[in-house]
């Protein structure tokens, strides 16, 4: 049994329409995901940075890394204590070890969000490949129906 052109035309339209949306979805999600992994890769540079602080005494020298693949050849003043971004724009005096403590969180915490936002991608791409399926086999029911003399 055949669908009627006319509700497989609906279904058609309403298929490609889905599909848009699912593409939007997909960058959408995507750019999060890309955000949340950035974002990872920031925190884990900290993160081995201050591991190397708990190696060095004050007045050796070190060469610290301000991004882009640059460091910087400083001479440690205080290796127990450190100024640390705590949100907000907001900075404070920390120890070292705290401080450690609290980028471990901080990873812990985007990893479980990367995780979530993966798995909704993983979601959206499973549903637009089925969607695009559909859409495919449906495409080739109405051309096989229009070579095929009534």
């Amino acid at each position: 049994m055949s669908t009627p052109p006319v509700k497989q035309d609906e279904l058609i339209s309403q298929l490609a329409s889905e599909i848009r949306i699912l593409e939007g979805s997909v960058g959408m999600l995507q750019s999060r995901l890309n955000i949340v992994r950035s974002a990872i890769n920031e925190v884990n540079l900290a993160h081995a940075t201050l591991e190397g602080l708990t190696k060095l005494q004050d007045g050796d020298d070190a060469l610290v890394p301000v991004g882009a693949g640059s460091y910087v050849r400083m001479k440690i003043a205080d290796s127990k204590k450190l100024v640390m971004g705590v949100g907000a724009g907001t900075a404070m005096e920390k120890d070292v070890a705290s401080s450690i403590d609290e980028l471990k969180s901080r990873i812990l915490e985007l990893d479980k969000a990367g995780n979530s936002i993966q798995q909704q991608l993983d979601q959206v791409l499973a549903r637009y490949d089925q969607d695009r399926e559909a859409l495919n086999q449906l495409l080739q029911q109405t051309r096989t129906r229009q070579r095929t003399p009534s």
